[in-house]
């Protein structure tokens, strides 16, 4: 005879496991601390390749301007610019990189934690069988 109750509990687990399972395993895998550190170093990768590739699509435009003004270009203080320019663009991209991801892994969390609340209410509903 099937238990209806446990047949729910068990849907529901499976519904999980193919919807938000995938999504859902770094905050099993993870500490809190250790998820959103790789995700800072991914977002540190791909942040200085974005800046790169602006910084030469920016060069390119004025290549002409540029030509034009460089012997009197300060290299120094262009460079000093630059660093500076770099450090504030990915200082906001970490700072928006933190928020999404602390976002997402306690969100993750809660998802977690409520499929252990089913698959312990189905343990009990087996154990309750068992004895009868």
């Amino acid at each position: 005879m099937l238990n209806q109750e446990r047949v729910c509990e068990m849907t529901r687990l499976a519904i999980f496991d193919r919807n938000k399972g995938q999504e859902c395993r770094p905050m099993i895998q993870y500490f809190r601390k250790d998820y959103i550190a790789k995700e800072m170093l991914k977002s540190l990768i791909t942040g200085t390749i974005a800046f790169g590739l602006l910084a030469v699509m920016l060069l390119l435009y004025y290549y002409e301007d540029l030509a034009e003004e460089m012997s009197s270009i300060d290299i120094r203080q262009t460079a000093v610019r630059g660093i500076l320019c770099y450090a504030v663009c990915m200082g906001i991209y970490f700072l928006i990189t933190y928020i999404v991801y602390y976002i997402r892994y306690a969100k993750g969390r809660h998802e977690v934690k409520k499929y252990y609340m089913h698959l312990k209410k189905v343990n009990r509903l087996y154990q309750e069988e068992e004895q009868i």
